[in-house]
């Protein structure tokens, strides 16, 4: 019987028929021999159903058509609660969520039974049970009357529940371990009906949620009702008022009445904001406040990048579609399970690091940190929107993108897509609702998040691809349309022959810069600088005159225009820039950054920095004294980035900021420069 990684590993096989053995073992970080173990698994539970066995010919996979439909079908392969071999790190949450809907005294035992493991196991499990239960102010004790309970508030419980239920719909065979957990207390007949009265309630009023959200809302209502204990929940008079004067509050009333006959009444709360933190499209006129958090946010994040922001309402109003059920997470403390972090914190560190900085209005309103899952999905938000549009051909094949995962998931996707395939020609997004009603003509293929049926080529995607997933999906449209890639050479191909003619030091690099090459012709796009090679000697100045603004601002950009990074006609919209917009360039501290748009004039990305001994008043102002005067020069929206995010990072920092200012030489600068970058 497959367990959680033989089932990744075959949902892996099965999403792209271009996937190689190699790229297999890159993409879920395997040796050989967790590969061959995985593919004999694998291969022994198709045998159980009469299914021939993957085959790998020449490092690709041969997967039987009558194997695919079977899968595709039968997904879990007649996966049975018993028989799941359940993941360590997934036990403390299912021995959670077991206790949360106990039905009886609870006992080690029961925990061995429900797990399938032996007695000092399930102790092990607890105790590490016990451990997340303490980072949410909830206590998993036991007392030989009870056996196993939870202590502490009822919403905290609560809290923990969605987490538990969102982390395990998040991993392989996550819906089928959480119905195991509703059977064993045989709680598993609710699902139906709480999926039907929310399914009514939504299509009455018109409600639009995001699909993914509404899965794990249903998820959450299951549990609470067979928890059964909601007398002990409460609201603060507060957080009442704030949910009553929302618009999906009479909807919330309504399913409370269908879902909890009897029940206390502050379910209604609890339902009000699983409504809220679901929603896809938000009324601006309902949240009038949020809009002008989004502005806020969106300024701060220009103030942070120095970047421009083109088409200002279009991003302010996507932003607030995404920021409305943020803002209720955050407010109620209800936690976010984001798969992509990590990914995100890689991939976009500087980025993330931006939009960290830029969602304190968010922070300041609410009075709550903001968490890293929240942060990721404002990143993949920004970061979709700063990718470059490319101009489309009436001629191109037309996709359509289909995506149930929410507005900044979506944008992502669209510009990865976008990139990946510059000949396709991309239409606006779709739910898989709405899917429907849009005419095959229309389109030539479909890029969805979801399994769908249609007429026309359906390639299933993630919200963001990993290299290995950009490649395969690269190869299966090319598949497809022939004629949509002009070069016949493969990734495959090239690591093939690099494999048997050399020895490679970093194959997963190595696969990545070629993939960045030849698919995406990102080699000098990606480039991002560190400080240190853009502030270098020749960039730092140093004067005693006693200058006016205009005149500090042409001297500090002098090296950038004597070595051709920038034209003069940059410096004069840089200059302008202050005279129309103000003296939003001085960031504090005595320390301004001009800059202007890249097709200014800028040929090249670049800093210089001039040290001014006599402080130097900005638009005449002497409330804006300046004495550091840090040119910027961005290319894009990427480049800078990097050395931007250290020169924050020294910039906010006191001491470092005063051994700046005291430096007498450029070399003095570097030092303390590079200092900083050797400590990241």
């Amino acid at each position: 019987m497959l367990d959680q990684k033989s089932y990744q590993f075959l949902e892996k096989i099965m999403q792209y028929d271009q996937m190689t053995k190699p790229e297999i073992m890159m993409e879920m970080n395997l040796t050989n021999r967790q590969f061959q173990y995985l593919l004999e698994k694998t291969n022994s539970t198709l045998s159980q159903f009469n299914l021939p066995p993957i085959q790998l010919k020449n490092q690709a996979f041969i997967v039987d058509e009558s194997t695919k439909s079977f899968v595709q079908k039968e997904a879990v392969l007649g996966v049975k609660g018993k028989e799941l071999v359940i993941g360590e790190s997934d036990r403390p949450c299912i021995i959670y969520l077991y206790t949360f809907i106990r039905g009886e005294e609870l006992s080690n035992y029961h925990y061995q039974l429900l797990l399938g493991v032996s007695k000092n196991t399930a102790l092990a499990d607890v105790k590490k049970a016990k451990d997340v239960c303490a980072e949410w102010n909830v206590q998993l004790s036991y007392n030989r009357v009870e056996g196993y309970c939870l202590e502490g508030d009822e919403m905290d419980k609560r809290r923990l529940a969605t987490y538990c239920i969102d982390y395990l719909l998040s991993q392989p065979l996550g819906k089928e371990i959480i119905l195991m957990i509703l059977k064993s207390w045989d709680k598993e007949e609710e699902f139906l009906p709480i999926q039907n009265v929310l399914d009514e309630v939504i299509n009455r009023y018109s409600l639009k949620l995001v699909k993914s959200r509404k899965v794990e809302m249903i998820h959450h209502l299951i549990f609470m009702k067979a928890r059964g204990k909601s007398h002990s929940l409460e609201f603060s008079a507060e957080d009442r008022r704030i949910l009553e004067k929302q618009n999906l509050f009479e909807q919330a009333e309504e399913l409370t009445e269908r879902i909890f006959p009897g029940g206390c009444d502050s379910e209604k709360y609890f339902i009000a904001i699983q409504l809220l933190i679901s929603q896809e499209v938000v009324q601006s006129q309902d949240h009038s406040s949020l809009m002008k958090l989004a502005e806020e946010i969106i300024e701060e994040f220009e103030r942070n990048t120095l970047l421009p922001i083109e088409n200002k309402s279009y991003l302010i109003l996507s932003l607030f579609n995404h920021l409305v059920p943020a803002y209720f997470r955050v407010t109620f403390g209800i936690p976010l399970i984001n798969p992509m972090t990590h990914r995100i914190k890689e991939e976009y560190k500087e980025l993330f690091q931006f939009v960290e900085k830029s969602l304190e209005p968010l922070s300041d309103w609410t009075g709550k940190k903001i968490s890293e899952a929240e942060i990721g999905y404002f990143t993949l938000h920004f970061g979709g929107y700063l990718e470059k549009h490319r101009e489309v051909k009436s001629d191109q094949i037309r996709a359509i993108i289909v995506c149930s995962k929410g507005v900044s998931s979506s944008i992502m996707l669209r510009s990865q897509l976008r990139e990946l395939f510059p000949a396709i020609e991309f239409s606006r997004m779709h739910t898989t609702e709405n899917i429907h009603n849009v005419s095959p003509s229309s389109y030539d293929l479909i890029f969805s998040t979801v399994q769908l049926t249609s007429l026309k080529p359906v390639f299933l995607v993630k919200p963001l691809l990993s290299i290995v997933e950009k490649n395969s999906l690269i190869q299966a449209v090319a598949s497809e349309f022939p004629h949509i890639q002009e070069d016949n050479i493969t990734i495959d191909q090239v690591m093939d022959i690099v494999r048997r003619n050399a020895d490679i030091k970093n194959e997963k690099k190595l696969f990545t810069e070629l993939v960045d090459l030849i698919y995406l012709n990102t080699e000098q796009r990606w480039e991002k600088p560190m400080l240190s090679e853009l502030l270098t000697e020749d960039m730092i100045h140093f004067t005693n005159e006693e200058m006016e603004w205009r005149g500090a601002i042409n001297k500090a950009a002098r090296p950038l225009v004597d070595t051709g990074k920038i034209e003069n006609r940059y410096v004069e919209a840089m200059i302008r820039n202050v005279e129309e917009i103000g003296t939003y360039i001085h960031i504090g501290k005595g320390i301004a950054i001009p800059h202007a748009r890249p097709d200014a004039g800028v040929n090249q990305v670049g800093m210089s920095l001039l040290r001014t001994n006599q402080p130097v008043f900005l638009l005449d102002q002497k409330e804006h004294p300046i004495d550091m005067f840090i040119c910027l020069a961005a290319i894009d929206n990427e480049a800078h980035l990097k050395a931007l995010a250290h020169l924050t990072k020294l910039l906010g920092n006191d001491d470092s900021l005063q051994a700046m200012k005291n430096a007498d030489s450029a070399q003095q600068i570097i030092d303390i420069i590079k200092e900083g970058e050797e400590e990241k």
